[in-house]
């Protein structure tokens, strides 16, 4: 064992290791510390995220299971260890840890419990639980109100869900306290779509894309409310600009097939709704469409 000053001289400096991004010698100094001192937690973590950072999971994994023979509250393990297969895509495992947490939930701090229902709500994203992950962030809001993006993270699930007007509520509620978040203005954009409030919508995307102008979704879906509206020249620029980048967006590509057609450019459309299908043949847009040119010709025989 070393003294604490030593101890704390010697995190401070694998810290500072890893700000210079000195990996090596982050990796050397936390050995070290894992050596001197295994009821360590920080040293055990520390070394863990370099790992990760590496995409070293597997000896990550052996260094989070090592650690538990020596450290007493293993909470903050298990939760690693969690996140770790849920970051690795091995959804069934990281449920099995987590689900370790949840039954002795009782005892943890409310901002913790609040962090494993976040990932619990993750694993089930991943396996398309959607009613089971719009559960888990719920109850994430309710143990942490103030849990990072909640607001938004639920409502994508919300959305999914077809509750389009709790959205609305939920993010306009978000937006008065936090105004600056990109996710929140697009996803109320989504949702004011879905009512078909085409000018509300179109203005929220707006604020999006004066948020990050580089981010080709908002310019697209400024575009499509556009040409909902029949203001189809100005529809056309943010079109062109979400291609400009992301020239592989194929619903960009799609909302200018839909804008060909509303100016009668029926051959044009068709040609765009072709282009993205042989890419993309369940494109629903794409799909949609094609059917639309299709009766439109029938109706015009």
């Amino acid at each position: 064992m070393i003294d604490e000053p030593t101890l704390a001289g010697w995190l401070e400096e694998a810290r500072s290791y890893v700000d210079e991004q000195k990996p090596l010698h982050a990796i050397q100094l936390y050995r070290r510390i894992i050596e001197s001192s295994p009821t360590t937690e920080e040293g055990w973590i520390g070394l863990f995220r370099i790992y990760c950072h590496q995409h070293q999971y597997d000896t990550a994994e052996r260094l989070l299971l090592d650690s538990l023979e020596y450290l007493e509250d293993k909470n903050e393990v298990v939760f690693l260890l969690g996140v770790l297969h849920l970051q690795t895509g091995d959804t069934l495992r990281a449920l099995t840890y987590l689900r370790q947490l949840q039954r002795r939930e009782a005892g943890l701090a409310s901002e913790f419990q609040a962090r494993v229902h976040f990932n619990i709500a993750l694993v089930y994203v991943q396996m398309h639980r959607w009613g089971l992950a719009e559960h888990h962030l719920r109850k994430t809001r309710y143990m942490n109100p103030d849990f990072p993006k909640i607001n938004e993270s639920l409502s994508e699930i919300l959305l999914r869900r077809g509750h389009v007007q709790e959205v609305v509520q939920l993010l306009q509620e978000s937006l008065s306290k936090d105004p600056y978040s990109w996710m929140g203005h697009y996803l109320l954009g989504l949702a004011f779509a879905r009512m078909l409030q085409w000018r509300n919508a179109y203005q929220e995307f707006v604020v999006a894309v004066d948020m990050d102008p580089k981010e080709p979704r908002a310019w697209q879906k400024c575009g499509e409310c556009l040409i909902a509206l029949r203001e189809l020249d100005q529809a056309e620029h943010y079109l062109r600009k979400a291609l400009e980048l992301n020239p592989k967006f194929t619903d960009a590509v799609v909302n200018y097939g839909y804008l060909y057609f509303e100016r009668g450019e029926r051959a044009k459309a068709s040609e765009l709704f072709e282009h993205v299908l042989a890419q993309e043949p369940m494109h629903t847009g794409a799909r949609e469409g094609k059917n639309l040119i299709q009766r439109s010709s029938q109706t015009k025989n």
